[in-house]
């Protein structure tokens, strides 16, 4: 999915309520991305994270959500984890979730983007 995509499918999901961001990741030609965005309630939203095949088990889609997750930490911002990618591997790595002290939410099944993304 390109990251104008998920962008499109985040603000329907949200009626447009919320700031979009993007980290990203480029390796040559390629660009790995994770989008999230930032509610008026400081709630921050993992919506998807997005690596090419060329890029594809080198840690990068790790590193992204490791880097919003410190940014949720540093900000203060609650934590509402969508995307399936970022979920496992938080679960893989609980040790992220003590370094950086943060409070996670669950994602509500009908707000989900679901296979959208």
């Amino acid at each position: 999915m390109t990251s104008d995509e998920v962008e499109a499918l985040i603000k329907a999901k949200t009626r447009n309520k919320v700031r979009i961001h993007r980290l990203e990741e480029r390796v040559g030609d390629s660009v790995a991305f994770l989008s999230y965005a930032v509610d008026d309630q400081n709630k921050m939203t993992i919506w998807h994270t997005e690596v090419p095949p060329p890029l594809q088990h080198m840690g990068i889609g790790g590193k992204l959500v490791e880097e919003a997750v410190r940014l949720a930490a540093r900000d203060s911002f609650r934590l509402r984890i969508v995307c399936p990618f970022a979920k496992e591997h938080l679960a893989h790595h609980p040790e992220l979730k003590e370094r950086y002290v943060v409070q996670l939410e669950e994602a509500s099944p009908v707000r989900d983007l679901g296979s959208n993304l």
